[in-house]
């Protein structure tokens, strides 16, 4: 019985910490026209695909890859 909640505890103790997202801080922003309106957004990534430059957009483009084609400027250097 011991024995059983040992391996209980462990299994709880390792599987708490997988739902837990790593906070990643924005490396530059950049503005973007939205519905119309110009739109901060924070950039957290950018890499080179193909010769084109893509950044890890947040909020409202949900933390995904998109084109530096939808940003009228940034302070990103790269």
């Amino acid at each position: 019985m011991r024995n059983i909640l040992m391996v209980l505890a462990i299994v709880l103790s390792a599987s708490g910490c997988a739902g837990v997202l790593e906070k990643q801080a924005p490396v530059c922003s950049g503005t973007a026209l939205i519905a119309g309106q110009e739109t901060t957004v924070q950039i957290y990534g950018v890499r080179k695909v193909a010769n084109q430059t893509q950044y890890k957009a947040g909020d409202p483009f949900g933390w995904r890859w998109v084109s530096k084609t939808n940003f009228s400027r940034t302070t990103c250097d790269k």
